[in-house]
């Protein structure tokens, strides 16, 4: 337990002497703690401002985070995650393994720039050659659909679009065949819709059809694209041209088959669905179609792997010279549910393309829309990035190409929970120093699903997980009321006094302290915002009434806490106060401390919030926090509170090395020297270090860079960081500890491709740094960038000490592991007086509870 005594000691023969000072420590129980983080929204704001960043810089689906509704596990990374599919039997050179490249060239030259794609490899790194690539993942087969006359809107179905995609196979280092599909329309065809092309007539349907096809296998092989394969017609089966008469229309198949065949190409037939397979195949026997392959388009359900096993059988026994294969099917790789993922995707693949192949049938598919980059349905997503179920055709095989991707992306483990930390015992560290961390969001990011896990890797309790890793202390921000009229919350934890008790309330069960830190706002305060409450902005110009609304609030919130049985050990009344407080803010001087009219009436409210806390909570510390370790705003901003008489305990930093610069270390020890010669103690409320330079969740990340600060990034940083700021603020007696912001706020859905998910999961739960529903009281330019939203998910998730999916990094057992002394510490504070009582300079002195030290007392002249 932390306890500290103040001293007054009057100079006098004994001091000029320079005696020694035989002291003996009353049990007074007084223990410390520490404060949030807000300034980080400012600061958010102005990385956006500076960058020209958005929160939605990741217009992607969210994807990939449950497992289907066919229980198909999700790995933790995708790298060895198709490992268990073994090669099919009977697949071999003959079997068509194919992708639909129809929509490429819309992807990669669209009208509209804005909308071009650039295709990349599992890892988000540019194909060179995406034919290459995607030989490499097992696809032996480029299909693309032709139209005769496609109007601009249907542009990708055009031959010349077809031949650019055709030209670039050819040019690839690739060796893989082609299958054009004719469609012998204007538009797309399905089973139910076989338009004629514009100008066709029925009468000469075929007639039309032979001289098209005999003039777009011309164009090809003048330019020496002639494809491996050419498909007649889509999903045709009885009404090819439209034509009614069924005999009619399978003549009609016969005679561009014969005009196919003789150039050298082979002939493929696509069928919708057949329920009559067996009298369609005698059909073409009897018109004399020739063809080699027999294709079925399918729209999956559960039925479907059936289904073409009966066919191929069928085909088998009918047809023994034709392979059967699935000229069309696609599969969820994303839905509304978040049931489909890559690895759902990539097994109903497997499972298809099994059952098309067995001893008698070479089978295959071609896989609708590979290219179709963005769509939820394709082997490629709205970045054009590659996805890993693609490989299944490689693993089908036998192969086995390397899966890695993105963690960061896509919520794959990240590596960083591996990572091992080695830890250096601080000096003067011991049981009683504050090892705390701020968890404020804690409650909302429960409620929307997180969860936690211990360091064996099962899930846990937050506060037990904290606990077992040495941690002593939690703060946890109070916000009055963050909520619009209609209820919803402003986001950012929604730290009402509700949502601080139950995180309060846990502690408590594991014998952790509480620090709260009063905020007098509905939502952040920081250095740059400091808004009133909406329900005291009727009371702004009555100082009086404003000063009670202080001391209600907080000694009703506080005895709350007590009723709940949290242990409160420190009280923050007011955040980030540097610039002002409470909707007063510095106009004319360097800060708001050096006017004189403002800060009287800031430091009113100060005594407000101190007067209930001596009152409600008497063994808990007050502390008071300023965002900087400026000395020349200290001394403005002690003088003021000594002119008003404020009553606090504790001066509070907040020091981040990515911002505080390469001095901040000895900025930290000037800070708390100082601190102590006023006769104050000293913590370090906000601190924290980058485990990862990457996002997580989709929004931007307020700290990206080190600035030059000399921590790597990852655990290790983390580590050594918090080893080197103790070692700063405990070199001082005054020094009590700090506390790591924000240190579990890890994202809702890991992967910054669930960023849709997270920013409803912000609207919803609060979970993210701000939600929309702020707008109207938060700042418009803090929520949104050249009018695009910038609130959303979490822009910390790269400074926690937790990876991204709740596992804990090693570098949080700095709390548990850096303890150099058992020892329990108080303080002292020795005010060194004249004989009239006038204060000349105070000391800070540790000592141990119910033991007599010897201090030697300085010099003073």
């Amino acid at each position: 337990m932390l306890k500290y005594i103040l001293l007054f000691i009057r100079k006098g023969k004994l001091m000029k002497n320079n005696h020694n000072l035989l002291m003996k420590m009353k049990n007074l129980e007084k223990f410390s703690g520490a404060i949030k983080r807000c300034v980080a929204i400012a600061m958010a704001s102005m990385l956006f401002a500076t960058t020209g960043f958005s929160l939605d810089t990741h217009p992607v689906k969210a994807q990939e985070v449950s497992s289907s509704a066919d229980k198909i596990e999700v790995p933790e990374t995708s790298k060895d995650a198709f490992k268990k599919y073994e090669k099919i039997s009977g697949i071999g050179e003959d079997t068509i393994l194919g992708a639909d490249f129809t929509y490429y060239q819309q992807c990669v030259n669209p009208k509209n720039p804005e909308w071009k794609k650039t295709y990349k490899d599992y890892m988000s790194q540019p194909l060179d050659d995406i034919f290459e690539y995607v030989q490499e993942q097992g696809i032996n087969t480029i299909t693309l659909k032709v139209a005769v006359d496609p109007t601009e809107n249907d542009n990708y179905l055009s031959l010349n679009e077809a031949m650019k995609t055709l030209k670039a196979v050819k040019q690839s280092k690739a060796k893989i065949k082609t299958n054009l599909v004719l469609l012998y329309s204007d538009s797309m065809t399905y089973a139910n819709k076989q338009s004629l092309p514009n100008g066709w007539t029925k009468e000469d349907a075929v007639k039309e059809a032979q001289d098209y096809t005999t003039e777009v296998i011309a164009k090809l092989k003048a330019e020496d694209i002639a494809p491996s394969i050419i498909t007649i017609g889509n999903e045709v089966n009885c009404n090819f041209l439209d034509i009614k008469k069924e005999w009619d229309s399978f003549v009609g198949m016969a005679s561009i088959a014969e005009i196919i065949k003789k150039n050298d190409i082979k002939v493929a037939l696509s069928l919708s669905k057949p329920e009559n397979l067996q009298w369609l195949i005698e059909q073409f026997g009897y018109a004399k179609v020739d063809y080699d392959y027999l294709g079925v388009n399918l729209y999956p359900d559960d039925e479907t792997n059936s289904y073409v096993e009966n066919l191929k059988k069928i085909v088998e026994q009918n047809a023994s010279k034709v392979q059967f294969f699935v000229s069309g099917v696609q599969y969820d790789r994303v839905n509304d549910k978040n049931t489909a993922n890559v690895y759902t995707q990539a097994d109903s693949v497997y499972k298809l393309l099994s059952a098309t192949i067995d001893e008698k049938n070479a089978g295959g598919l071609i896989y609708t829309d590979a290219a179709y980059a963005g769509s939820w349905k394709s082997f490629f997503d709205d970045e054009g990035d590659a996805q890993v179920s693609m490989a299944i055709f490689a693993y089908a095989q036998g192969n086995q190409p390397d899966t890695s991707r993105d963690p960061y992306k896509y919520g794959d483990d990240t590596g960083l929970k591996q990572q091992k930390v080695t830890i250096k015992k601080v000096q003067n560290m011991s049981d009683s120093t504050i090892r705390g961390i701020d968890i404020s969001s804690y409650t909302a990011l429960k409620k929307a699903g997180v969860k936690y896990y211990d360091n064996e890797g099962k899930e846990a309790s937050l506060l037990k997980v904290l606990s077992d890793n040495g941690v002593n202390y939690i703060r946890i921000r109070i916000w009055n009321d963050p909520y619009n009229e209609k209820g919803e919350t402003y986001g950012g934890g929604s730290n009402d006094v509700k949502a601080g008790l139950e995180i309060a309330k846990e502690a408590a069960k594991y014998n952790i302290k509480v620090l709260l830190g009063f905020h007098y706002s509905d939502f952040w305060a920081d250095p740059a915002v400091q808004l009133l409450p909406k329900d005291w902005k009727k009371d702004k110009d009555n100082q009086e009434k404003m000063c009670l609304n202080v001391y209600e609030f907080t000694k009703e919130t506080l005895e709350q806490f007590k009723d709940a049985g949290a242990d409160i050990g420190m009280v923050q009344v007011g955040n980030e106060i540097s610039q002002g407080m409470m909707g007063i803010m510095h106009k004319t001087k360097a800060n708001v401390w050096q006017e004189e009219e403002k800060s009287t009436i800031i430091d009113s409210y100060l005594s407000a919030g101190a007067r209930a806390v001596r009152e409600c909570t008497p063994d808990a510390l007050v502390a008071i926090h300023l965002d900087n370790l400026n000395l020349g705003m200290y001394k403005d901003a002690m003088n003021a509170w000594e002119r008003d008489n404020v009553d606090y305990d504790v001066l509070g930093a907040s020091s981040y090395a990515f911002w505080a610069g390469k001095n901040m270390l000895e900025n930290v020890r000037k800070a708390g020297e100082y601190v102590a010669s006023r006769g104050k103690l000293f913590a370090v409320l906000e601190t924290s270090w980058l485990n990862s330079q990457k996002d997580a969740d989709g929004t931007v990340n307020m700290a990206n860079n080190t600035n030059g600060a000399v921590y790597k990034v990852g655990p290790q940083g983390q580590a050594d960081m918090l080893s080197d700021l103790y070692n700063a603020i405990l070199s001082n007696d005054n020094g009590l500890g700090a506390f790591y912001w924000e240190g579990a706020w890890i994202p809702v859905r890991a992967g910054w491709v669930n960023w849709k998910y997270n920013k409803e999961m912000a609207n919803e739960f609060g979970t993210g740094w701000a939600a929309e529903n702020a707008e109207g009281y938060y700042p418009t330019s803090k929520l949104y960038y050249n009018e695009n939203p910038v609130w959303g998910g979490n822009s910390w998730d790269n400074q926690t000490l937790f990876d991204d999916k709740g596992y804990p990094l090693d570098s949080l057992r700095f709390y548990r592991d850096a303890i150099s002394s058992n020892t329990k510490y108080s303080r002292v504070v020795v005010a060194l007086c004249d004989k009239n009582n006038n204060v000349l300079e105070y000391r800070v002195v540790k000592v141990v509870p119910g033991k007599s030290i010897t201090y030697t007392l300085p010099d003073i002249k």
